[in-house]
């Protein structure tokens, strides 16, 4: 029987790993294993990075973008309405009304009569028509009041009658006296005999009420206090943008990330209408001019707006020695971490800009001046 033995080398080459090599190999695996671990985090953090960038830029932009339509709407009436006096008479027509003969025809507050108002440093309150400090208000936020009015149909589901809210205005009898203005049957008055004390919805279901006269829209723009929800559940401390809209009469968050939205007023003093300096609302007030042959004062005097709202993400994402920004007050502000943007803009209050001809104003009797 012939016996096969393994040589001294062909056993040598058999052996397996010695403690040492093991040890080595596991360390250059672990190596390896943090290195991928950390270029992940890096990347996630960069990409969380950029999300956040994104974010704040596309909320700053949203957000002007709402306040854009708004402003430049300030102050409108349709050219082509026919106003109902408040008072017994016969409805004026061929006679071209500007929203403050409308708003003094109607006798609204000071806070609507001029088509743009605002509070500085406070909040508006609409069941008082005035500024006041609400304790949701954060520092940092003015308050902003635009009122116009609309045609009945113009691009929206409920036409130009929407508020910010999305709620159609026909139904404020407090505010802007809808009820008085309003035609719940073509042709005939919500007076009329035998639709006295019935719903919009009861006369008229197919189409709703029907105005007569164009209705008041106002919105009022300001910050209140509020919480971000986190990916992982968390809720930190915030602030949004909100509107209150006298459709609905219910505020609403519009935009969250917005730490300051400061507002100030560009005012004429001559007949070229250009803003010769912007004041902050507590500082219209007091102010007068002759435009074009007519007497103009306060809020009469508004011809651009211009807003500023600082935007911040919700969390740090960014090394804590970042740079500081340049706030709405001109001061410099920490980051803290976390992505932080300036917005500013000049709304042209398109209304204000005074008209190519000469036209007559009708007054609130029925009658022309």
């Amino acid at each position: 029987m012939n016996v096969h033995r393994l040589s001294w080398s062909a056993q040598g080459r058999q052996r397996g790993v010695t403690l040492v090599e093991l040890m080595v190999t596991i360390a250059i695996n672990l190596v390896l294993v943090l290195a991928a671990t950390l270029l992940y985090l890096n990347t996630r953090s960069t990409q969380k990075e950029v999300n956040d960038r994104s974010a704040v830029y596309e909320t700053g932009q949203f957000a002007m973008g709402l306040l854009a339509r708004d402003v430049t709407s300030a102050g409108f009436y349709p050219a082509a309405a026919i106003e109902k006096p408040s008072t017994l008479g016969v409805p004026v027509s061929n006679v071209r009304f500007t929203y403050d003969a409308a708003a003094k025809n109607m006798g609204l507050s000071p806070a609507f009569a001029s088509g743009v108002f605002g509070c500085s440093g406070k909040g508006f309150n609409a069941g008082d028509k005035a500024c006041d400090t609400p304790a949701d208000l954060p520092a940092g936020s003015d308050a902003l009041v635009v009122s116009y009015f609309a045609e009945d149909a113009f691009s929206l589901g409920v036409g130009q009658r929407a508020d910010c809210t999305r709620v159609d205005v026909i139904g404020d009898d407090e505010i802007a006296r809808n009820h008085e203005r309003a035609t719940y049957i073509t042709g005939l008055s919500s007076g009329v005999e035998g639709e006295k004390g019935k719903k919009p919805d009861e006369v008229k279901p197919s189409a709703g009420p029907l105005p007569d006269a164009p209705l008041l829209v106002i919105n009022a723009y300001q910050l209140r206090k509020s919480k971000f929800t986190l990916e992982d559940g968390r809720e930190v401390d915030s602030a949004a943008l909100t509107c209150w809209g006298n459709g609905g009469k219910k505020r609403q968050e519009l935009v969250n990330g917005v730490e300051q939205f400061v507002v100030r007023y560009g005012l004429m003093s001559d007949d070229s209408r250009r803003p010769v300096r912007y004041v902050a609302a507590d500082a219209v007030a007091g102010n007068s001019a002759v435009i074009n042959g007519e007497s103009m004062s306060d809020w009469q005097l508004v011809t651009t707006v211009r807003v500023c709202m600082l935007v911040r993400s919700p969390q740090p994402t960014l090394l804590r020695d970042a740079p500081n920004v340049t706030d709405c007050f001109g001061d410099s502000k920490s980051t803290a971490g976390a992505q932080v943007r300036r917005f500013e803009q000049v709304f042209s209050v398109k209304n204000r800009q005074g008209n190519t001809v000469g036209l007559k104003l009708a007054d609130g009797s029925g009658g022309a001046q």
